[in-house]
């Protein structure tokens, strides 16, 4: 950042604490607080995911939109939606984090016995109310792309420190080291939150429902590709859905 930029970006948080009445010399207090740390860390991997997919996406074919820039309370929040330009196709994509604490070696479960991680796919308890339903799980037509890292998967779930913990156990960390050519924690760490995955629901889903936290094998999942692979399978599902209303037409 120039002088100039840092001096903005000071101007802008001292504005923003103004307006919310909240005490500059507490800020990142407050903002490291384990009750507001999750929203953030959320907030933050949707616009990563807009980012990286407005940047690999050809914009003479695609336009990518963040949606919901001024959500209102109350409303859903919608992530990102992506323009296919010539058929005017829209696409709704949605970024979920890794379940955390769920890396594992797969030699312990009973479903898959792979390296694997799994990813948090239901409604959380304030969507639940706003749909009207008991049932947390996404309907298979609420989102056309779920895109997803394995970093949250590295952190231990239920720690009382004011960080984050990453997983300890000798046997995963090898292979999640050997995996990523890695040979430290903060090396493992910024290859995962790169390591970006992509489905379509329709692949994974059971009964008309995405599953609530889905399984996602380290390497070669069938379902759960590279994200450098998002445009051919885009196409297709555009072709599918001009398909589909010629059909109806």
């Amino acid at each position: 950042m120039t002088e100039k930029e840092l001096k903005d970006l000071g101007k802008k948080i001292i504005d923003y604490c103004n307006k919310f009445d909240i005490p500059c010399n507490f800020l990142f207090e407050i903002l490291e607080d384990q009750k507001v740390t999750p929203m953030i860390r959320g907030k933050a991997m949707e616009y990563n995911a807009f980012l990286l997919l407005d940047k690999i996406l050809p914009k003479n074919i695609w336009g990518v939109q963040k949606l919901n820039l001024n959500a209102q309370p109350g409303a859903y929040d919608e992530d990102i939606s992506v323009t296919h330009r010539r058929s005017g196709v829209i696409l709704k994509v949605e970024s979920k984090s890794a379940v955390r604490g769920s890396m594992s070696d797969g030699s312990r479960s009973r479903i898959l016995n792979y390296p694997h991680f799994k990813v948090k796919c239901h409604r959380s308890r304030s969507n639940i109310k706003l749909a009207g339903t008991s049932n947390d799980k996404y309907a298979l037509d609420c989102f056309d792309v779920i895109l997803t890292t394995p970093l949250n998967a590295l952190y231990k779930g239920n720690t009382i420190g004011e960080t984050f913990e990453v997983i300890n156990e000798i046997k995963l960390k090898e292979i999640l080291y050997k995996h990523y050519s890695v040979i430290n924690d903060q090396e493992l760490i910024k290859a995962c939150s790169t390591d970006w995955r992509y489905c379509i629901p329709e692949d994974i889903a059971e009964d008309g429902f995405i599953p609530r936290t889905p399984y996602v094998r380290l390497a070669n999942d069938q379902h759960w590709r590279p994200v450098n692979e998002i445009e051919k399978r885009l196409t297709e599902v555009v072709k599918l859905r001009r398909n589909n209303q010629t059909r109806r037409n």
